[in-house]
């Protein structure tokens, strides 16, 4: 049987035990006592075949001898709790013999080693005895609840059972890491999370009527989210490399601030780079200081943007709503949007832009509600901090908002005074590297004004034209189905001039309809529209009737599955995806969660806002293997800046063919030389150099053709991608390049 298989299996039947403890744990919150359901015996049944199935192909004693053992009790316990006989005879007949079966097959059907499952020289013989006697305690526990039940006359879970499950999972644990078997790991990690809770049911004092689960949770589920959101966030952020083109630009531009000592001259592999105004790089080039130079570190305060963020909705929620209670659900739907997550993916100017508007917003809201100036100058210091992270487009989200309260809210602005100093701070704050850079050369005034504003917005000056409609299958794709939700619901809203709603439809659809307008789109430059949709979203939600939320429900639950399946067959569709077995293990939890609160007794509401969440969280930290075992689909040069750096240190120059590539100026030491010849990615703006170094380091080959044969430096790598290997454009002294390497779709000669 096949390894992929083998680990499907295996990732299965954790998938369901997961979802076991899934169901337990919800319906025991909802009654608040420990609960034995029949859909736990049932999933554990299904489970506990596969993985004796898993357990015989993997030659591992430790899983079979323990699932065995497992798999009657299981049984016992649907036939106490009458579960048993409900279920056909077919069905019943083959829970027992499969297994029997399944034994005669390996004994005279296939040849079995069983030396081997008995001694696997794989497994050392002192981790094989610690593993052993951590499945023996593990599974004692269900000994010893079978005869707690019997005794009683009942399916139940004796106090005891959770405390050896915790010292089982523990031991188990341990044994997974030196086996290097995550799926061992992964699902006893998880399982300690349900033990510790159901000791903490088991000694609580019993409420008299049930409550809604989010309820319950009242006093600690918003910390709870920042803390698992974190979580999710920071797994494995670091495990793959700077991506092409964007994040490797703005990765590498503070890294040079930091070796020349010049903060307020951007360079990008030694040219002068005023793309952006500075703010970004001052905050990664702070990262590098406190953190070293890493892609982790380049993405770290991105995270925290993002926690900052989720926070900042949940704040808003309170001031303009007056209903904390009812927050939650904005600041979880905020933390739910795909655009939101992939915005801390990879370095860029959106995050930290859509803190800063956020912020100055929620400072906006404080001086409307309390009238205290400081919130005011807070407001425009904001909105300062914007401009000098990306420009004039820090305006138009603020002013939209600001419009539309004063028609529909008829809100008085304030003291003019105020406002002049404040307008004074933006001003100063956000101008202040600009006027710097014009007062030391005066062809900035038209760089800027109208070449990085006037340009990008009416032409497509930087090659990024997308038609009109593209942010619509974006937002929709992103927001689903929240902002369909919002559409649907608005003209209701407009003919009940709903005042404090009115803003936000505003604040979502007119910054759409400019960005839409704009010739020059990516897919994060609408990401200061999210937390509208957030705010909206979550109010007309919790006021739409229990059948439409029902409806919606649905909706998204066979969304969710979709995309899942989509994921799972991804490498079918295109070969070149590789995904491993700890990817579809994740998805597998994801899948499992979803469809286990499906089966508990939940509020619509919450269920639906639930799932939208966990959906994300899993996607996030699958994703992070997808990036790991993909750098040649992600753009990542990682494995090919550490071939070079292991296997050809000698080298110290690297040659780069018709590609700007600052990632490997990032992840290597080595002397970095871009050959243009033809491609827009090497167009750079060298009109601010002051002598003609870059040359050295960017060569023309439409000028100078034999450069290659001519004036190739010694001790060279050279890299062409490999579609332009094949066109046959690439003329090159082969003496000098007897060795040849293949990787993530480029080719290296050395």
């Amino acid at each position: 049987m096949s390894n992929f298989l083998i680990l499907g299996l295996g990732l299965f039947a954790q998938g369901l035990f997961a979802a076991r403890f899934i169901v337990q744990l919800l319906k025991s919150e909802k009654e608040n006592k420990v609960v034995s359901p029949a859909l736990f015996w049932q999933l554990s049944l299904i489970a506990s075949f596969l993985l004796i199935l898993y357990g015989f192909f993997r030659n591992d004693i430790v899983i079979v001898g323990g699932q065995l053992v497992g798999y009657l009790i299981y049984i016992r316990n649907l036939q106490i709790k009458g579960e048993w006989k409900i279920l056909p005879l077919f069905i019943r007949s083959s829970a027992y013999l499969l297994p029997a079966l399944l034994l005669l097959f390996l004994v005279f059907g296939l040849d079995y080693n069983w030396e081997k499952l008995m001694d696997n020289p794989e497994i050392e013989s002192l981790l094989l005895t610690w593993g052993t006697i951590g499945q023996v305690i593990f599974t004692s526990r269900f000994v010893i609840q079978w005869l707690y039940s019997e005794r009683i006359n009942e399916s139940a879970f004796p106090v005891s059972f959770w405390y050896i499950s915790i010292v089982g999972a523990i031991i188990i644990s341990v044994y997974a890491i030196f086996r290097k078997d995550a799926v061992l790991f992964i699902g006893q990690s998880f399982g300690l999370i349900v033990y510790f809770r159901n000791l903490y049911l088991n000694y609580q004092f019993s409420f008299r009527k049930s409550m809604s689960l989010f309820v319950k949770f009242k006093p600690y589920r918003f910390q709870a989210v920042m803390i698992f959101t974190a979580m999710v966030l920071f797994f494995n952020l670091g495990s793959w490399g700077v991506t092409e083109s964007s994040e490797a630009r703005y990765a590498q531009i503070p890294k040079e601030m930091l070796e020349s000592g010049d903060y307020l001259h951007p360079t990008l592999m030694g040219i002068y780079h005023y793309h952006k105004p500075p703010i970004t790089y001052w905050i990664t080039a702070a990262s590098y200081k406190i953190f070293g130079i890493s892609a982790w570190s380049a993405r770290v305060f991105l995270q925290i943007s993002i926690l900052l963020q989720i926070w900042l909705v949940y704040k808003l929620w309170g001031l303009i709503f007056g209903d904390k209670d009812s927050a939650f659900y904005a600041s979880m739907l905020y933390a739910s949007f795909p655009t939101v997550i992939i915005s801390g993916r990879a370095l860029t100017t959106d995050g930290y832009l859509a803190l800063f508007i956020l912020t100055g917003i929620y400072c906006w809201f404080l001086y409307i509600k309390k009238e205290k100036r400081r919130y005011l100058l807070l407001f425009y210091l904001m909105l300062g901090l914007g401009f000098l992270t990306k420009g004039p487009v820090v305006l138009i989200v603020a002013v939209v908002l600001l419009i539309s309260q004063k028609i529909f809210l008829k809100l008085k602005s304030g003291n003019g005074w105020f406002h002049l100093t404040g307008i004074l701070l933006f001003l100063g704050i956000g101008l202040s590297w600009f006027v710097f850079l014009f007062i030391e050369d005066r062809q900035f005034l038209d760089y800027f004004l109208f070449k990085h504003t006037v340009e990008r917005f009416a032409s497509d000056t930087f090659k990024r034209s997308q038609p009109f409609w593209f942010y619509i299958p974006i937002v929709i794709g992103t927001a689903f189905p929240w902002i369909l939700i919002i559409a649907f619901q608005a003209k209701k809203v407009w003919n009940e001039k709903n005042k404090n709603l009115l803003p936000f439809l505003i604040w979502v659809f007119v910054p759409l309809i400019f960005f839409s307008i704009s010739k020059s789109k990516l897919v994060l430059y609408i990401l200061p529209v999210y937390p509208g949709i957030a705010l909206a979203a979550a109010a007309i939600w919790l006021g739409l009737k229990a059948e439409t939320q029902k409806k919606w429900d649905r909706v998204l639950f066979y969304f969710h599955l979709l995309i899942l399946i989509g994921l799972a067959i991804s490498p079918l569709i295109d070969p070149k995806i590789v995904l491993n077995y700890k990817f579809y293990f994740i998805l597998i939890v994801t899948a499992s969660v979803l469809i286990s609160v499906r089966a508990i007794p939940m509020k619509v509401r919450d269920r639906t806002v639930f799932n939208a969440y966990i959906f994300i969280m899993g996607i996030t930290a699958a994703s992070t293997y997808f990036f790991t075992n993909n750098a040649g689909l992600a753009n990542d040069q990682k494995n090919i800046a550490e071939f070079i750096q292991k296997e050809l240190p000698q080298k110290e120059n690297i040659i780069v063919y018709d590609k700007r590539l600052p990632s490997m100026s990032f992840l290597t030491d080595k002397n970095i030389i871009s050959l243009y010849d033809g491609s827009e990615d090497l167009n750079r703006e060298t009109q601010f150099e002051k002598n003609e170094n870059w040359k050295k380091n960017l060569i023309n080959l439409k000028e100078e053709q034999d450069w290659l044969l001519e004036k190739l430096p010694p001790s060279s790598v050279l890299m062409v991608k490999k579609s332009r290997l094949t066109k046959g454009t690439v003329a090159f002294p082969k003496e000098d390049f007897k060795n040849q390497t293949e990787m993530d779709g480029w080719v290296l000669f050395y």
